[in-house]
């Protein structure tokens, strides 16, 4: 068969016509296309940024948070000491960053700006800018977050912060009242089954602790304390609060996935490395109170035929400023009481971590009520509160309102894999007889009556809440914090974390205008007051 030319050309002209096309089409695939890995995601859903910023918000108990609020202590030095010498504050720029994409990805998934990733995304940025704060005084803020377009951010006061933190949880909490009226669903949370109801109660009571954090800034017109705390408790259906400890945010620990931090997998490396501490179980024993018959175990050595397990008299902490070496001979000779090892090693789930609490929320309402800035709440008065905070921390150990307790200690000299490990005792137990001791019942809305909201704050939040216990006792001196030779830092309990190192060579023109104007010179010192504490 042939083909004359005429034919070739009318064939192939056509084909390299639209090669050129093709080719030319292909030369306006833009760069940041031609970038692309199609073989990888190249966007993320606002649901999965968002499970990972709140799994950022867990603090896990067995850390140097609870060390630092003199919970337990270490007595065995090759792991660790309880010494306050502070170091970088916590970093959560990253998480923040992910927080801003969220927002993001929302928007390009078509969602209106008022949608329910943008309200978390306020929550989120007042939680984790307040904390960072918390912890080192001024940071950066206004100009953070910006990549490459700004690495060298100035530092926002701490003032600065606070005042923006409420901007977010007011503007919060009316877009959460309004997501709910429309009917937007959340996905990714994994702490209220994307319950918008219960995060519009968190966010406000969340707002009440940041409000109990600036106590000595009450004067401050910018703040406006006192109006902001009077605006939440008087207006219930604006500002809904947490209504019992259903709505607290709690973390809880899946087998085999999701491990509590002591069990039986851990119990012969750290059972018996930490005991307890005086500040806590001292405290306890003080008041008779039956939480310590959960959380401790006796000290054997103390035991006899006068003092049984049971007495409070055998339930006995370190001083937290111990010398290490005479702690530990102290500890393995029986004279301290150790972590209760029924209720933290038994099971590897141990027990749900409260990040924010019902119980907490209580205490918090007492303490501002009690300063005078409000007269009441939808509960009373502040004794009211005060006890609904002693009667949720007692039932969360599931210590009954009265009659006979079941409480369990290590036997001693057996295994964690004995087939029954743990000796068993009956205590009556009647809150209304705890409640009714002198240093027990609320003596009123005075300094003493003060101490006693913070005491059993400190109580009601042992192994909860991170740094929660030593901001407040930072904050108020309550409880007593002990010091001596193993404190370190002179003696003293430090006011402050420092910054992240790279800050000093990254960002030193404004890291050192930052601590010249908190009045540090240029110290980083862990030891200086911030504007919170002044």
């Amino acid at each position: 068969l042939q083909i004359n030319f005429e034919m070739k050309k009318n064939i192939i002209y056509p084909i390299l016509m639209l090669l050129v096309i093709v080719s030319l089409a292909s030369c306006n695939t833009s760069f940041e296309d031609l970038k692309q890995n199609v073989n990888v995601p190249n966007d993320v859903p606002p649901s999965l940024l968002l499970t990972g910023a709140l799994s950022d918000l867990h603090d896990a108990p067995f850390g140097n948070d609870e060390k630092w609020s003199q919970y337990f202590l270490i007595n065995y030095d090759y792991y660790g000491n309880n010494r306050y010498d502070f170091g970088a504050g916590a970093n959560y720029y990253t998480t923040l960053k992910n927080v801003i994409l969220m927002q993001k990805e929302a928007t390009n998934q078509g969602l209106q700006k008022e949608n329910v990733y943008d309200a978390m995304a306020k929550f989120l940025k007042a939680y984790y800018f307040t904390k960072m704060s918390l912890e080192m005084g001024d940071i950066p803020m206004t100009q953070a977050l910006q990549g490459v377009n700004n690495l060298t951010p100035k530092y926002d006061t701490q003032k600065q912060v606070f005042v923006q933190a409420f901007v977010w949880l007011d503007s919060c909490n009316i877009e959460l009242s309004n997501l709910q009226t429309k009917g937007d669903a959340l996905q990714g949370d994994i702490y209220y089954n994307n319950n918008l109801g219960k995060w519009q109660k968190l966010v406000n009571t969340f707002r009440l602790r940041l409000l109990l954090h600036l106590s000595n800034k009450t004067s401050d017109t910018d703040l406006n304390v006192k109006t902001q705390v009077a605006s939440i408790l008087t207006n219930p259906t604006k500002y809904p609060l947490m209504g019992s400890t259903s709505d607290n945010l709690q973390f809880n620990y899946i087998y085999p996935t999701n491990d509590y931090p002591n069990n039986p997998g851990s119990f012969g490396y750290d059972a018996l490395r930490d005991n307890c501490s005086d500040t806590y179980v001292g405290l306890l024993t003080s008041l008779k109170d039956p939480r310590v018959y959960v959380t401790s175990e006796p000290a054997q050595a103390l035991i006899d035929s006068t003092h049984p397990a049971t007495s409070f008299d055998v339930f006995k902490g370190a001083n937290p400023g111990e010398d290490l070496g005479t702690m530990y001979i102290k500890a393995n000779s029986g004279k301290y009481s150790l972590m209760n090892r029924y209720r933290y090693y038994r099971t590897y789930t141990g027990e749900p971590t409260l990040e924010i609490s019902y119980q907490e929320m209580c205490f918090n309402i007492a303490e501002a009520i009690n300063r005078g800035w409000i007269v009441s709440g939808a509960l009373g008065n502040a004794e009211d509160y005060y006890k609904a905070g002693i009667k949720a921390s007692m039932a969360y150990y599931n210590i009954p309102e009265s009659g006979n307790f079941n409480v369990y200690f290590f036997k001693s000299g057996a295994g964690i894999s004995d087939a029954n490990p743990y000796n068993a005792f009956t205590v009556p137990v009647d809150l209304n007889t705890y409640y009714n001791q002198v240093k027990v019942k609320y003596a009123g809305n005075n300094t003493t009556g003060l101490t006693q909201i913070l005491q059993q704050r400190y109580l009601a939040l042992y192994r909860h809440s991170g740094l929660e216990s030593y901001f407040t006792y930072r904050r108020t001196n309550v409880p007593s914090f002990e010091t001596g030779p193993g404190t370190g830092n002179s003696g003293r309990i430090p006011m402050r974390f420092q910054y992240p190192s790279n800050e000093k060579n990254t960002n030193s023109a404004n890291y050192s205008a930052a601590l010249k104007a908190q009045g540090f010179g240029d110290n980083d010192d862990i030891n200086g007051l911030m504007w919170i504490l002044k």
